[in-house]
């Protein structure tokens, strides 16, 4: 009998590709079982009915009668009370939470089409592949990667999607000093990144992650085992965001996703949460940047959801940055209270964070960054309000001068912004010199997505094209933008 590379939530043990469920029939009896659920017995009509209202009442009174477990039984299965089973069946509580619908769906072999989480029609990807920024089902695909669940046969052969794919050299025995190369490596990534853009760099970390990934089926010992997880999903989020910074969009949402998968495979580390958080946030500031806000704001919501939702908790520092990018969002929806309130609570985070629990891959939150994060907020607010621009310029400025020159890329992103702020504040020629000081700073750099600053800098310039600044400006913005073609 095949197996089909799953392994039972019980005993770890390979699960044939005919078993449905997360738990071999061994454990299945130990759990209770006095019959296996047959093939098919989610195809009934009246299951199919309830799945797809997700009704679990009628589902658990079904697999009862079928299984001939009691409440207790079906509750310790799922990890539920026996009073809640109870209550469920009643009809007296219903099961709304997406994380608590996929653990239901993983050990009971629900399949993911009758809950409403993808669709098997012939336009889905089961026969033609989408690019992953046209997919509609992204936001779903990325919520079952970051809950660790099978809901999107996406994820089974993910791993196989990644951009770059080469012969790795293959190694029987790994230990802790390899982990530690690799997180290397990545700082030295994130680094470069930093500095320079994410041009010059994206191929070989690429080529990394490839070599890393050969690594899955070394002996290692258990710890050693979940610090490889957690450090090639930081090294497949570094891949994502060095390909975001030159806008190749589908392969940073690939390597995204797998990045978040892979996250979870190590949830027993400290940095488990902080990591998958991070990623989150990074599809969502690549969302904002692609002017879909409101996909964005659901990215955001989902890491917030995580952080108080997993084994360990975030760092006071990625719970500020959840707020940051909240902000952002709200921000982009012209909701000024919001904004305000998100920006708010970001600060009180930061403020509190004790510098010694920061999770590696947050040491470039520096305050310049911080102030960067509040000054796009209010940036962003000025497009529909201008009395924020005063604010916005303040902020930015602060960042503006604060970056370290190792931080050059993060410069260059800030500097488009402040010209637009002093655009949307009526200061033309402040707006001029800034704008002159982004062209030299993007142009240094390898990193696609400045450029895309300073075409959103040249539309609200053309708004003011009258006076002579602007108009130069304009001047200088196109020749840059036209030396890249």
């Amino acid at each position: 009998m095949g197996v089909g590379g799953r392994i039972c939530r019980a005993c770890r043990a390979a699960l044939p590709v005919v078993d449905t469920g997360s738990i071999c029939a061994s454990c299945a009896r130990a759990a209770g079982f006095k019959k296996l659920l047959p093939a098919g017995f989610f195809d009934e009509p009246a299951i199919r009915k309830a799945l797809a209202n997700h009704d679990f009442g009628v589902v658990f009174a079904a697999v009862r009668e079928q299984t001939g477990l009691s409440q207790l039984q079906l509750g310790a299965l799922l990890d539920l009370t026996q009073s809640r089973v109870s209550a469920v069946e009643r009809g007296e509580r219903r099961l709304i939470s997406v994380k608590l619908v996929a653990r239901i769906s993983d050990t009971l072999g629900i399949p993911a089409s009758l809950l409403g989480f993808y669709s098997e029609s012939p336009s889905s990807l089961a026969s033609e592949e989408v690019t992953w920024m046209e997919r509609r089902d992204f936001i779903t695909l990325v919520t079952a990667a970051a809950l660790g669940s099978h809901l999107h046969p996406e994820l089974e052969r993910l791993g196989g999607l990644l951009p770059g794919r080469l012969e790795p050299v293959t190694r029987p025995h790994i230990g802790s000093g390899d982990i530690d190369a690799i997180e290397a490596i990545t700082d030295g990534f994130r680094r470069w990144d930093l500095a320079y853009g994410g041009g010059l760099c994206r191929t070989a970390a690429l080529t990394q992650l490839h070599q890393v990934r050969a690594l899955e089926g070394a002996v290692c010992a258990f710890d050693v085992r979940t610090r490889l997880w957690i450090a090639t999903a930081e090294l497949a989020s570094m891949a994502g965001w060095l390909a975001y910074d030159i806008e190749e969009h589908d392969s940073a949402r690939t390597l995204w996703t797998y990045a978040l998968q892979t996250a979870y495979r190590g949830e027993d580390h400290p940095r488990s949460t902080d990591l998958t958080v991070s990623i989150l946030l990074d599809i969502a500031h690549q969302s904002l940047h692609l002017r879909r806000p409101r996909e964005a704001l659901k990215f955001a919501q989902l890491a917030s959801s995580t952080a108080v939702n997993r084994k360990h908790p975030v760092s006071t520092i990625t719970a500020g940055y959840i707020a940051a990018v909240m902000g952002w969002c709200w921000a982009s929806l012209s909701e000024t209270a919001a904004t305000e309130r998100a920006i708010g609570q970001s600060e009180n985070h930061y403020t509190s964070a004790d510098p010694d629990t920061l999770p590696p891959w947050a040491w470039f939150v520096t305050s310049a960054e911080i102030a960067a994060q509040q000054g796009h907020s209010m940036y962003l607010l000025s497009l529909s309000e201008p009395d924020f621009a005063p604010t916005a310029i303040e902020r930015l400025s602060i960042a503006v001068n604060g970056h370290a020159m190792e931080h050059a890329r993060s410069r260059a992103v800030v500097l488009p912004t402040l010209a637009g702020a002093c655009l949307q504040a009526g200061d033309f020629k402040s707006a001029a010199g800034y704008g002159r000081d982004a062209i030299t700073a993007i142009t240094e750099l390898s990193s696609q997505r400045c450029y895309v600053r300073l075409r959103d800098l040249d539309a609200i310039a053309a708004h003011h094209d009258s006076d002579v600044y602007v108009a130069e400006l304009r001047d200088g913005i196109r020749a840059a933008l036209a030396a890249t073609l």
